[in-house]
């Protein structure tokens, strides 16, 4: 008797033209390119990088119940759905919630993806332990500081015992080059006096501030003094001079309790609730 075996995945392909013509018509009505690699492709971007963090490398989302936290344009959510996942993606934006929305109708996957406007979530619609895991892709940096602990408290809240948080594409405010804007140092400057600096908004956290703030987790991206992170790292096409940095910088900080998702340029870590969680210290 054999085992039973995973599916093959497919990416996942535009099915519904009529659909796909809804959406390019709602990103051209909110200013956007639906060509754009960032918009109507990033879908595929999606498949190709975080996919990895979900589809082998510490646990399969198959038939999980995944909360997607912050679904922006709805990529993340659609390659969860391919992957298997019953994922229910949020936003505090209206406008993210609808392109979400046609996102999955046009990749045939609106039956895996339950899509909500959530303009506080502080307080969301969920039961305590509803989730199994909560994937967090470039959004916590965009959480206004002074809510960041109480938004990383209901996540928890909402995520069961032993439940993972995956954290990926988080500008870390470590790194001398703000992300999003391109700026250099202003990672560095004390919120109060970056209005003294006009320019592009600076969207950044601490990683300190995403592995303490969700309460009592174990960061299991540390296994292997960081080896996780490499190898996400690789899947993702990373070359072969930065891997090697990678693991370079890892030897560095395993004694030190961290490892390389720490101070790369964006933060990556894999966090997993211990006990009963906890009310988190951010």
């Amino acid at each position: 008797m054999t085992e039973p075996t995973e599916p093959v995945v497919s990416p996942p392909a535009v099915l519904d033209a009529e659909a796909d013509r809804r959406f390019r018509e709602c990103a051209q009505r909110h200013g956007w390119d639906p060509d754009d690699a960032w918009v109507g492709g990033y879908v595929d971007w999606e498949w190709r990088h975080s996919r990895h963090a979900f589809d082998d490398l510490f646990t399969s989302v198959r038939g999980k119940k995944v909360l997607e936290f912050g679904c922006h344009l709805g990529g993340t959510a659609v390659v969860l759905a391919a992957l298997g996942a019953d994922v229910t993606a949020i936003d505090v934006d209206p406008q993210y919630v609808e392109l979400t929305q046609l996102n999955a109708e046009r990749h045939g996957c609106a039956d895996k993806v339950r899509v909500l406007h959530v303009p506080d979530t502080t307080a969301m619609p969920f039961t305590d332990g509803e989730f199994e895991l909560v994937s967090c892709n470039s959004v916590l940096e965009y959480v206004p500081p002074g809510t960041l602990g109480a938004v990383q408290r209901e996540i928890d809240r909402v995520l069961q015992q032993w439940g993972f948080i995956v954290i990926l594409g988080t500008s870390n405010r470590l790194w001398p080059v703000e992300q999003h804007s391109g700026r250099v140092l202003m990672n560095y400057v004390p919120r109060p006096l970056r209005p003294l600096f006009p320019g592009r908004s600076i969207y950044s956290v601490f990683p300190w501030q995403l592995r303490r703030g969700f309460g009592d987790y174990a960061d299991i991206s540390q296994q292997d003094r960081g080896r996780l992170i490499v190898d996400l790292k690789a899947k993702m096409g990373m070359s072969r001079p930065k891997l090697m940095a990678f693991s370079g910088a890892n030897r560095v900080l395993g004694p030190l309790g961290m490892h390389v998702g720490y101070v790369a340029p964006t933060i990556t870590m894999v966090l997993q609730k211990r006990g009963e969680g906890g009310t988190g210290d951010g």
